[in-house]
């Protein structure tokens, strides 16, 4: 595919609309794009989207994300113009231009410029975003991990862009986002000497921060957290969120999600008196990993094999979960170990405590692809419904689901149904197959 060519920097459009020439020079060639995005484009402009079906609407944001990826790249090449001239004393700063000319913020131009520089380290990436192959979504994802390495492991980290390429193009920004973190905890665990000393790095840097609005009047209060510690807020959290659930009204009356997140963090820090429970924080270990941990005395074997992460998906070296027993109760979660029985047929409707943790072991969100929203906000859904469809409440029965999702098989007319091995198949209302896909999704990487 034909890359766009470089224009001119110093042209600027003359009287009809057409880049002329600065200072009476030479007129710059004619600037022509990617065939494949001229014919886009061409098909773009003559869409109306109001008369479009379901097919059509996928079939339009597929290519408007075609054009996005060519527009992305081409400002690489501008905000790197940009960069080149500001070092020549002719040009401000690269994220000051573009908010400049733009009219973007002040973080979504430093974005842009990180994603510049990420392409200069591995070209391949400008390459596969011109060519629609990826998003900037998932430059920004390398971008940001990379940034978050020392200058060595910076180096061996983009020295693997090939491999990283491969699963970008097959990825969500969600999933993908999630190896190339894996990725970088593992760089940093074999080279720092101790796989503990990311999370010692990250408790230090721990912080709280608030202030008040001035225009708005609004107080924010700002905590950024080890994952650790995160895990142990939260769960707090959720587990008065989940009380405030059950005891909001349903219908118009219902209390809005977000305004029950901040009533649950609310009552989380002000709840005092009697015993206070310890959080309860699920640790998901695979036998390998426990095993080599056990030989090694204490240092977890980050190979290709291993898993050991929370029940939301983030990773934890296993020498810290000794250390993790100091502030919370830990359950352990070892796959391939034995388990309690797990099904409770129609002796009751909601799932037990055993069956939530082995479903925490098998999805760290929500059931439907690619959604983010964590387990822990998840409601426990009955594959055959409990009334309608008299479904058990056995393991293989059960799925969690988001407010959204939920939503959709119970008042949006859609149905899900699953196999013994949880392949799940989405139907939308009309019976149309909207995807298929396995949704046990937790497995060592």
């Amino acid at each position: 595919m034909l890359s766009p060519p470089e224009v001119d920097p110093d042209a600027r459009p003359g009287p009809d609309g057409d880049a002329g020439p600065p200072d009476g020079g030479a007129s710059p060639p004619d600037r022509d794009i990617s065939p494949d995005v001229d014919v886009v484009w061409q098909t773009v402009r003559s869409v109306v989207p109001d008369g479009l079906d379901r097919d059509g609407c996928r079939a339009l944001l597929s290519d408007l994300a075609r054009l996005r990826a060519w527009v992305d790249a081409t400002e690489v090449r501008a905000a790197r113009r940009i960069r080149a001239l500001a070092a020549e004393g002719k040009a401000e700063p690269v994220e000051s231009a573009i908010t400049g000319s733009s009219g973007c913020s002040g973080r979504d131009a430093r974005t842009a410029a990180d994603r510049e520089q990420a392409c200069d380290e591995m070209p391949g990436l400008e390459a596969a975003l011109d060519a629609g192959e990826l998003s900037a979504g998932h430059v920004d994802v390398l971008a940001a991990v990379a940034n978050s390495l020392d200058d060595d492991l910076r180096a061996e980290f983009t020295s693997l862009q090939d491999a990283l390429l491969g699963h970008a193009a097959g990825e969500s920004v969600d999933t993908f986002r999630r190896r190339c973190r894996l990725l970088a905890r593992r760089l940093v665990a074999a080279h720092g000497g101790s796989d503990a000393e990311e999370l010692d790095r990250q408790r230090a840097a721990s912080n709280v921060k608030r202030w008040v609005d001035k225009i708005t009047g609004m107080a924010h209060t700002h905590l950024q957290l080890d994952p650790v510690r995160d895990q142990m807020l939260w769960k707090a959290i959720n587990q008065h969120l989940t009380r405030l659930r059950q005891q909001d009204q349903q219908g118009s009356d219902r209390t809005p999600w977000a305004q029950l997140q901040v009533d649950a963090v609310i009552a989380a820090v002000t709840a005092g008196g009697g015993s206070v429970r310890v959080p309860e924080i699920g640790v998901l270990v695979d036998y390998t990993t426990l095993a080599a941990d056990a030989a090694a005395g204490g240092l977890c074997n980050l190979g290709d094999t291993g898993i050991c992460e929370t029940v939301d998906g983030t990773p934890l070296p296993v020498s810290t979960v000794r250390r993790m027993c100091c502030d919370a109760d830990i359950y352990p979660i070892v796959m391939g170990g034995d388990s309690r029985p797990l099904d409770a047929g129609r002796s009751r409707r909601t799932a037990t405590v055993d069956q939530r943790r082995a479903l925490a072991a098998m999805y760290a969100s929500c059931g439907f692809d690619d959604c983010g929203v964590g387990f822990d906000n998840c409601r426990i859904h009955h594959i055959d419904h409990w009334i309608e469809h008299h479904g058990p409440t056995d393991l293989d029965n059960l799925i969690p689901a988001c407010e959204t999702h939920h939503h959709l098989v119970h008042e949006g007319g859609w149905t899900l149904s699953m196999t013994a091995d949880r392949v799940a198949t989405w139907r939308l209302p009309n019976g149309t197959i909207h995807h298929t896909t396995t949704t046990n999704r937790r497995q060592p990487t």
